[in-house]
């Protein structure tokens, strides 16, 4: 179970992990970059880069990938300790605890979505009102909230 275990992880959370982090150090590096005015010859690459590194969305994913790895951690650490050391921790509800910080992570997800991603709240207002308002003139604002015309 220890091999099938330890090559799932390898196979599984190492090019995941190499990925993310390669892809952030890249992103915020440029970002870096591009705020202290470092000179970048070719013209139009320098502003498809500018573009696309202003898109909130790169911060936005940063910031749940963290959140995602901080929730976890504890309970990560703990179960490494009691592997590595081989004795429980019998603390009352420690496991318990560590456990539901980590599921607590995917009410974090919303709390970040509301805060850094505007699409985001335009799509929960659109939901909101179509939930609430039924009448004709909550459809016309949903459309006008989307960049619809009234005849798509």
């Amino acid at each position: 179970m220890a091999a099938y275990v330890t090559t799932l992880a390898i196979l599984v959370l190492g090019p995941s992990v190499i990925t993310i982090v390669y892809a952030y150090v890249y992103i915020f590096g440029m970002m870096r970059k591009l705020r202290q005015g470092a000179p970048i010859h070719d013209k139009e690459y320098a502003t498809a880069l500018s573009e696309n590194l202003s898109n909130p969305s790169h911060v936005m994913s940063f910031v749940l990938v963290f959140t995602f790895w901080l929730a976890w951690l504890p309970f990560i650490v703990l179960r490494l300790y009691e592997h590595w050391t081989g004795n429980r921790i019998n603390i009352a509800n420690l496991h318990f605890a560590v456990f539901w910080v980590g599921i607590f992570n995917s009410a974090l997800k919303f709390v970040v979505l509301v805060l850094l991603s505007p699409q985001f709240r335009l799509m929960l207002r659109c939901l909101c009102l179509s939930l609430c308002c039924r009448s004709s003139k909550s459809r016309l604002l949903q459309m006008q909230l989307i960049g619809m015309d009234a005849d798509d």
